[in-house]
């Protein structure tokens, strides 16, 4: 095997060992079309401004409505909404048909029942290699639920085991 190859499946590999928290973003676009994806790259950037980065791929369907002034909404999800993982990212069926949803002010679609979500606007979008990086200040939110959906070597759990020693962070 190759050696980029190798390296290739070595980083697909330790990235799926690393658990991550499921969100779906969802926006409207200028039409009044209804988008939303999956997404588990949802990170903190900064806390003053607060804003968030995530990484879409360059095929993806909402990819052409990330532009600067889109707004958007990261919905996180609860431990019990796998099926909306899996409905927004690989459904048959309209997910916006088949999941309860509602619009902010602007109309931005905000999913029901999440544990959280954050309404933002695109800042920035950087395209690298296959994927755009998206840069987003945050304009809003909530948190309505503590158990939040984890992804880790393909599989969901919806339940963390906390650790009782150690150190306490805050972000």
């Amino acid at each position: 095997m190759e050696l980029e190859a190798r390296v290739a499946e070595l980083c697909a590999e330790v990235m799926a060992a690393m658990p991550s928290g499921v969100a779906v973003m969802t926006l409207v676009d200028d039409a009044g079309g209804l988008h939303g994806m999956t997404i588990s790259s949802l990170t903190p950037v900064s806390s003053e401004p607060p804003s968030v980065l995530m990484c879409v791929g360059g095929s993806a369907s909402s990819r052409p409505f990330l532009i600067e002034g889109q707004r958007l909404c990261a919905n996180i999800l609860a431990a019990d909404q796998a099926a909306h993982s899996m409905g927004f990212a690989f459904g048959d069926d309209d997910p916006f048909e088949v999941f309860e949803w509602s619009s902010d002010e602007d109309g931005t679609p905000i999913l029901a029942n999440t544990a959280a979500h954050l309404l933002c606007e695109v800042e920035r979008v950087v395209d690298y290699h296959e994927t755009a990086v998206v840069l987003a200040a945050v304009r809003g939110g909530s948190v309505d639920k503590d158990e939040t959906l984890v992804y880790r070597n393909k599989s969901y759990f919806g339940d963390l085991i906390p650790v009782t020693s150690g150190a306490k962070g805050q972000w």
